[in-house]
């Protein structure tokens, strides 16, 4: 059969130009790529060899490949350096030195105050204990404070190093003349500037005009409350006395003892305080309820001080039931909520129109414990906040919409309506 002539195409990239090596046998001059034909032109077959050395001869099938080879080389620029520096340019770290350490309170102590716009402040004295290398020789003994509302930090200050091998005791305080003291192991007393958040330490300072502690401290503590305002010190001499800033004097323990007796005389024209105070369980009258007692006594006005122990008893003489041991010292007592049940209550704040407490909510040892807002003046219940659990809540101060009440790591700031403002939790 005879043979039609057609104008052939290269099957890779269809050029027209060729160069026949053999009897129907061809060879692309763009690609290089051999073909021949079968009779008829029925089928074209192809072999494509890249060994040349001018595999690109063509223009147009050269920039064709270097356009595919150069979309390659893009893409994996792309995915491999731009995309991800774009994400990574979105998310912003600090620098070194700005990453906020991380540390937790140990072995402390915390009180609150409201300073003088009435805001409610806390404060912690104790040891911050800071993690990884970078932060370590931060650890040591802080005293901190915060915006009770906000949970702001507010100012932090060093004021010491920190060691296992003491026992890390702190304690806070403030007295009835508003001054705010922290001792630190027993070894340091501070007095704290509430406004400028400052802790000073005076140690020395502070009983430097008594000579019997001339000698220097060996160790502080806070009096207990049974002995009035005062810090319990021992000399480096090893003299024991009990120090009232108020009045600024000094007692040893037996000379406290000489004025606490006679707190039981009345005196012309002494100025009365008053209290209030829980009676105990009663062993002689065990049916009796638990009272809450208004009572009046000599203002030492800083010195020497005593407190009563309000108890049911029977005379032993006369057989009459007396409220005894400590009614001494009062001059008068009413009882101010008559007929009402508290269970292990406790007061924790009181002043000329309030008296806050703490009572479990039933009998039971664990129950859930009720904080109550009293009216001072005729014991009238104006609120009542129950908490979810039992707790044993330790102290209270007034600010400027109601009150905090405390206990060893949170503080909770309630309304005059007796609702919940604010928790704060120490972290």
């Amino acid at each position: 059969m005879a043979k039609q002539i057609k104008a052939i195409k290269c099957p890779h990239c269809g050029s027209i130009g060729k160069t026949e090596v053999k009897a129907d046998h061809f060879k692309c001059t763009s690609c290089n790529t051999e073909y021949y034909l079968d009779n008829d032109d029925i089928n074209i077959n192809h072999n494509i060899n890249f060994n040349s050395s001018t595999p690109f001869s063509d223009p147009s099938t050269a920039k064709r490949i270097g356009l595919v080879v150069g979309g390659v080389v893009a893409v994996f620029i792309l995915f491999t350096f731009i995309i991800p520096s774009l994400f990574s340019s979105r998310k912003s770290y600090p620098a070194k030195e700005n990453v906020r350490a991380e540390y937790s309170w140990y072995s402390t102590d915390v009180s609150a105050y409201a300073n003088k716009d009435g805001r409610p402040i806390v404060v912690v004295l104790g040891v911050r204990r800071y993690s990884g290398d970078d932060h370590e020789n931060e650890t040591g003994e802080y005293i901190s404070f915060y915006d009770l509302l906000t949970d702001k930090e507010l100012k932090t200050q060093k004021t010491g190093t920190f060691s296992l091998s003491n026992g890390n005791n702190f304690e806070l305080k403030q007295f009835s003349d508003n001054n705010f003291y922290g001792i630190a192991n027993k070894e340091r007393v501070y007095k704290i500037d509430k406004e400028n958040l400052l802790a000073s330490d005076v140690t020395q300072s502070l009983f430097k005009d008594h000579a019997k502690l001339a000698s220097g401290i060996a160790n502080a503590a806070f009096a207990y409350d049974s002995y009035g305002e005062a810090f319990n010190v021992m000399s480096n001499e090893g003299t024991n006395v009990f120090f009232y800033p108020l009045v600024n004097k000094i007692y040893t323990m037996d000379e406290v003892y000489v004025e606490k007796r006679k707190l039981e005389v009345a005196v012309p024209n002494e100025v009365l305080q008053t209290r209030f105070e829980f009676s105990h369980k009663s062993d002689d009258y065990p049916e009796e309820k638990i009272q809450l007692f208004k009572y009046t006594k000599r203002d030492t006005k800083g010195g020497p001080d005593d407190n009563v122990i309000l108890e049911w008893q029977e005379s032993a003489s006369t057989h009459e039931k007396n409220i005894t041991f400590g009614t001494n010292i009062m001059r008068s007592y009413v009882d101010l909520t008559p007929g009402r049940l508290y269970f292990n209550p406790k007061v924790l704040y009181s002043d000329d129109n309030y008296v806050i407490i703490t009572s479990n909510k039933t009998a039971a040892e664990s129950a859930p414990t009720n904080i109550q807002c009293i009216d001072a003046r005729d014991g009238k219940l104006i609120f009542t906040y129950p908490f979810p659990t039992n707790q044993n809540f330790s102290e209270c101060i007034k600010y400027k919409d109601g009150f905090v009440v405390g206990s060893y790591n949170f503080f909770l700031a309630i309304g005059l309506d007796g609702k919940l403002i604010k928790e704060f939790k120490i972290k």
